[in-house]
């Protein structure tokens, strides 16, 4: 049965993504797909027409323009009698070493309709610095149709280099919706609840903001706050506000002319401790970063 255990991909910066199958077409009227469990994962674009998903206990309208993801969870996909659905498809793996693609249709199997029923699995990815973020079933991301396009095309006409091309395309779309997800509304319960914080850490680097500070922002006590924090970003709170001010530092670097305005435009108040963090977290010095980015 499945349950609703996590699936753990592993580190987002490391994933070497494959296609194995990309299409476009267009649904019959009432045409079905499933019950059934697929050997890989697969993401799908609507391009017009409505459809209906039946993933675990949740059931999704699909309208153009919406996107939907899904693993080897049951389920059932149902075109609309009445406005048939187009839509873009590609089947992928997350990890592998061949980029060559690695046709699912055999390993496709049906199952029971009262498997339909069983808990979704959720697809965790690790992102640096930012903790393990959950892959959407059910999203809508604009401007992620052309990458769709791109990767079909690649597919269909096996032109040189395509499966490399193809791995590029789908670690780039991967990467735009785990970004989107990220800067949305937090969506998993932990993230929930330091929200407040890493959104006081992003727009306000330059304050020195404390762990009982940021827990207070979270209506938590601090001991409780360090723990979830912890355990959902994979670093202390200290820690991750070091690493949103070099982040900020790097693009103030190429827009200020002083180091030492940088540095206190970030609120340190000492010029050799802000050195000192930039050089721990990029291995560079503020000056060798700065004189590298203007030679590139």
């Amino acid at each position: 049965m499945v349950t609703d255990e996590k699936i753990k991909i592993g580190m987002l910066s490391m994933l070497k993504p494959t296609v194995n199958f990309a299409n476009k077409m267009t649904a019959d009227p009432g045409q079905v797909w499933g019950p059934r469990t697929i050997p890989d994962c697969q993401l799908i674009y609507i391009v017009s027409g409505k459809a209906t998903v039946t993933l675990g206990p949740n059931v999704f309208q699909l309208n153009p323009g919406e996107c939907l993801f899904y693993g080897n969870n049951p389920h059932k996909l149902v075109s609309s009698k009445d406005d048939p659905f187009t839509f873009k498809s590609i089947h992928f793996s997350w990890d592998e070493e061949s980029p060559v693609p690695n046709h699912p249709l055999n390993g496709i199997k049906n199952c029971s309709t009262s498997e339909l029923g069983d808990l979704v699995s959720p697809y965790q990815i690790l992102v640096d610095e930012h903790g393990e973020v959950e892959f959407p079933n059910h999203f809508i991301l604009p401007n992620v149709e052309t990458l769709f396009t791109q990767i079909i095309r690649e597919y269909r006409f096996e032109e040189p280099g395509y499966t490399f091309v193809m791995r590029g395309l789908l670690t780039q779309l991967i990467t735009i919706i785990i970004r989107n997800e990220m800067n949305g509304k937090y969506s998993s319960g932990e993230r929930r609840k330091i929200a407040p914080a890493l959104e006081a850490i992003r727009k306000q680097p330059n304050i020195n903001w404390s762990s009982c500070e940021l827990a207070e922002l979270c209506g938590y006590h601090p001991t409780y706050f360090a723990s979830i924090f912890r355990e959902t970003i994979g670093s202390s709170p200290k820690h991750y506000l070091i690493q949103e001010r070099i982040r900020k530092a790097k693009q103030l670097l190429l827009e200020v002319k002083t180091i030492e305005e940088v540095s206190v435009k970030l609120g340190y108040t000492s010029l050799h401790y802000f050195c000192r963090n930039f050089k721990t977290v990029t291995g560079l010095t503020p000056t060798e970063y700065k004189i590298q980015s203007l030679e590139l």
